[in-house]
């Protein structure tokens, strides 16, 4: 099996300089409208069993339509990827799957395995990953003929603990097939909001690194760092987060408007004042040193969702390698 690579477009970066009193600083810009692509909160009853039944539909088609006898699965975390894992164990259970084992990417998503009973494997011990399942905070589809993708945003959560965004990239990159799931896919909106990034955990290397995403994004997007606190401050107030072994923290970039209560930008990711697509973002962030990884994923093969439109209950949009695209 061939590995996927990352998607990048080379854009030059633009070039500014910043008075250092404005780094870390909200910054102002005119009123824009909140966009979100997530599903809404606040179900209960007789709701929120029919949403959690929805949601294990979608489950139980990833595993029939995209996980075979011998396969390696790259799992993240998320309620939708707890009830792959349970799916997966019960299909190993009564014999429909054999030799089936998880390759976590991170500590969360291996004890969700575990406590699925769904073998565990180290990436370092598989040549490839058969197919990866990411379940994506939000996510976009391009469906135009000429140049189909899909593009999300995974990593923002950061309870109960905080995701391993440099595994998650091994995994993707080490993977064969790449399917999203999501709550919800509703109206077509841009993607935008949060990026969790990685970044060097020294004290200077991470302010650095953090300045010069605050100069590139200088009024489209705010560089705030993580803590035990959320929301504390744009440093991570009193005990910023870092990795277990010391070689990373993590920052948000947030793409929105400290004018109108935080609220995104309704053109979703900007990059000099303009509208840019998540490719442009990937690049750009990549480019700076420091980075070690980040949240948006721009190579997933399809994505599905709960659709009670569709026959199966499952909504499925598949982006075929030679530019055409289908759904289901």
């Amino acid at each position: 099996h061939a590995s996927m690579t990352t998607v990048a477009l080379s854009i030059p970066a633009t070039t500014r300089a910043i008075p250092a009193s404005h780094r870390f600083r909200r910054r102002a810009r005119g009123s824009r409208t909140l966009v979100r692509a997530s599903a809404p909160d606040g179900a209960s009853g007789a709701g929120a069993s029919d949403v959690s039944d929805a949601l294990r539909k979608c489950a139980i088609a990833f595993v029939d339509r995209h996980v075979r006898d011998g396969d390696r699965v790259g799992i993240g975390a998320g309620p939708m990827v707890s009830l792959v894992l349970a799916e997966i164990h019960d299909a190993l259970a009564d014999g429909r799957l054999n030799d089936v084992q998880a390759v976590p990417t991170g500590t969360l998503s291996a004890k969700e395995a575990a406590v699925a009973g769904v073998p565990v494997t180290n990436l370092d011990d598989v040549p490839a990953v058969s197919v990866c399942v990411l379940q994506a905070d939000e996510v976009v589809t391009y469906r135009d003929e000429k140049s189909p993708g899909i593009a999300a945003v995974v990593g923002r959560e950061q309870r109960p603990v905080q995701p391993d965004l440099i595994l998650t990239r091994k995994v993707v990159r080490k993977s064969v097939k790449i399917v999203l799931l999501a709550e919800e896919l509703g109206d077509p909106a841009p993607l935008g909001g949060g990026v969790p990034i990685a970044v060097v955990g020294g004290q200077m290397e991470w302010e650095e690194c953090a300045e010069e995403l605050d100069d590139m994004f200088l009024g489209d997007a705010e560089v705030w760092r993580r803590g035990s606190e959320l929301e504390a401050n744009p440093r991570g107030g009193k005990q910023p987060y870092v990795s277990a072994d010391g070689s990373h923290t993590i920052v948000d970039l947030r793409f929105n408007d400290p004018l109108n209560d935080g609220a995104r930008w309704d053109d979703g990711f900007l990059l000099a004042g303009d509208v840019a697509t998540p490719y442009q973002i990937a690049a750009e962030v990549e480019d700076i040193d420091g980075v070690l990884a980040h949240g948006i994923v721009t190579q997933a093969d399809s994505v599905m969702w709960p659709d009670a439109s569709d026959p199966s209950g499952v909504g499925e949009y598949v982006v075929d390698k030679k530019g055409a695209r289908s759904s289901s």
